[in-house]
C-alpha cells in the first residue's frame, strides 16, 4: 500500500515539473505566438512617478509682467495684470523654453523652480509668435535644475502615453495623464500662422499649462503645451517637439524667424485668389484676383491648404514658380518670395 502511494504522488510532482516546463516554454499557448513587442517595452519604461520625479527638476513657473506689477499671492487672476504660464530647461547653459503668448506678457519675466524655490530673472533670447515659441535663458548658477530630453515627434503614435507637468491655476508641478489622441492635427498661432503637425492629448492642459512639456513613457519631450479646449472637454494641443526644434537654432541666436511669403489669400477650394497683397511677392509676379492657383514650385494645388504648404517649405529670397489658370489660359509667372 505504502508502495502505491509513493508511486501517486512521484507521478504528481513529475507532471507538476513537465506542466511548469511547458509554461515556462510558451507551450500551452493558444496561437503558440511570443508576447508582442509592447508589453516588453512597458515593462522596461519607467513608472510615471520616476518620471516626474526626473521631469519635475526641469520645470519652472513663468510669471511675466509690466514693469512695477506685482505678483499677487495666492491663484493668478485674469485682472492682476501677470501672464503666468509653464517652462521647462532644455540645456544646461540655463536655456529654457516655453509659450511665446506666456512671454509676451511683459518685458519683466521671473521664473521659479518649485513652489519653495525663490524667483530668478530670465531674460527672453528669441521670440515666434508663428510656432508659439520662446526661448528664455537664467543665469545656470541662479538654480539646481536638470534639463529634459527631447524626443522625436515623428515616432509618436496614437495611443501612446502622454504625461504632461505645469502650473495649472497656479498649481505648481501638477502632472496630467492620457493618451496621445492625434499628430495631424493643424491649431492657429496666436498671430494665425497654421502650426501643422500638432500632437493632440486628452491629457488635461488648462490656463497657466501653457509652455510645458508634453513627455513620452520615457520621459522625453515630445511637445510643448500650448493650447487647451477647456471644461472637461477632452482636447488639448501641443507644439511638435521637431517644430521646436527647427526654430531654435534661430531663437538661439536671438533672431526673430522669418516665414516665407507669397502675398495671396485663397478662397473657394484654397485655390482660387481672392486677394492680393499690394507690394507682395504674388503681385510682383503678375498674380491677379480671380486666379486659379494650379501649382507652386512644383506642388499641385489641389485642395485648401495646398499653396500655404507650398510656400511653408520654402525660404524668404527663394524663386519659385507659380501656374496659375486665367480664364481659359494656363500662365507660368515667376516669384521671389518674400517675409513674413
Amino acid at each position: 500500500m505504502r508502495t502505491a502511494i509513493t508511486a501517486i504522488v512521484a507521478g504528481l510532482v513529475s507532471a507538476v515539473v513537465v506542466a511548469v516546463a511547458i509554461l515556462a516554454a510558451g507551450v500551452g499557448d493558444d496561437d503558440d505566438q511570443p508576447a508582442p513587442a509592447a508589453a516588453t517595452t512597458a515593462l522596461g519604461a519607467p513608472s510615471v512617478r520616476a518620471i516626474f520625479q526626473r521631469a519635475q527638476r526641469a520645470i519652472v513657473r513663468i510669471d511675466a509682467r509690466p514693469p512695477g506689477t506685482r505678483i499677487p499671492s495666492g491663484p493668478p487672476r485674469e485682472d492682476d495684470g501677470v501672464a503666468t504660464g509653464t517652462g521647462f530647461a532644455i540645456d544646461d547653459d540655463g536655456s529654457i523654453v516655453t509659450n511665446d503668448h506666456v512671454a509676451a506678457g511683459g518685458p519683466k519675466i521671473s521664473v521659479r523652480f518649485g513652489e519653495k524655490g525663490k524667483r530668478i530673472d530670465a531674460k527672453v533670447v528669441g521670440r515666434d509668435p508663428g510656432t508659439d515659441l520662446a526661448l528664455l535663458r537664467i543665469d545656470p548658477k541662479a538654480a539646481d535644475f536638470a534639463p529634459l530630453p527631447l524626443g522625436d515627434s515623428k515616432s509618436v503614435r496614437v495611443g501612446d502615453e502622454a504625461i504632461a507637468i505645469g502650473n495649472p491655476f497656479g498649481l505648481e508641478r501638477t502632472l496630467t495623464l492620457g493618451v496621445v489622441s492625434s499628430t495631424d492635427r493643424e491649431i492657429d498661432a496666436p498671430d494665425g500662422t497654421p502650426i501643422k503637425n500638432a500632437v493632440q492629448t486628452d491629457a488635461a492642459i488648462n490656463p497657466g499649462n501653457s509652455g510645458g512639456p508634453l513627455l513620452d513613457a520615457e520621459g522625453r519631450v515630445i511637445g510643448v503645451n500650448s493650447q487647451g479646449r477647456g471644461g472637461a472637454s477632452g482636447i488639448a494641443f501641443a507644439v511638435p517637439v521637431d517644430t521646436l526644434e527647427r526654430v531654435l537654432p534661430q531663437l538661439r541666436k536671438g533672431r526673430r524667424v522669418e516665414r516665407a511669403f507669397l502675398g495671396v489669400s485663397t478662397a473657394g477650394d484654397g485655390r482660387r485668389v481672392a486677394e492680393v497683397v499690394r507690394g507682395g511677392a504674388a503681385q510682383k509676379a503678375g498674380v491677379r484676383e480671380g486666379d486659379v492657383i494650379v501649382s507652386v514650385d512644383g506642388r499641385a494645388a489641389r485642395g485648401a491648404g495646398d499653396v500655404a504648404e507650398a510656400v511653408r517649405r520654402r525660404k524668404p529670397g527663394d524663386r519659385v514658380v507659380v501656374v496659375v489658370r486665367r480664364g481659359d489660359r494656363e500662365l507660368t509667372l515667376r516669384a521671389t518670395l518674400g517675409s513674413r
